[in-house]
């Protein structure tokens, strides 16, 4: 168990992609999708939560050590959504900020009394 799958971070792969790719866009698909990555990466936290079983008893089940009876993949669904969802948290402050200073640039250009 001691070696993390690739797979584990492809969500917040694809959701730091995505939200690079969206500043070209409206500020509608920013938040549309930063949103959506959340929900998401809530669901995979979720899933791979209730997909763990109860714990295995090393001696009911035949195995020595008691890490050799457990099945990992729920953990590294959980782990892909925990990550995925510390991503949106950080793209969160990141695009509340970029939106700050844009707003701060745009009266700064455009004085209401001109």
């Amino acid at each position: 168990m001691g070696v993390v799958p690739d797979y584990v971070f492809v969500l917040p792969a694809v959701i730091v992609v995505a939200w690079i790719l969206s500043w070209w866009g409206t500020r509608r698909v920013r938040w549309i999708l930063l949103s959506a990555a959340a929900v998401v990466s809530v669901l995979c936290a979720v899933l791979g939560l209730h997909a763990m079983g109860p714990s295995a008893d090393p001696r009911t089940v035949g195995c020595s050590p008691a890490v050799a009876c457990m099945d990992t993949r729920p953990l590294f669904l959980l782990a892909a959504g925990l990550l995925g969802a510390g991503c949106c948290l950080v793209l969160l402050i990141l695009t509340l900020a970029g939106e700050a200073v844009r707003i701060w640039r745009a009266d700064r250009d455009d004085p209401a009394g001109e």
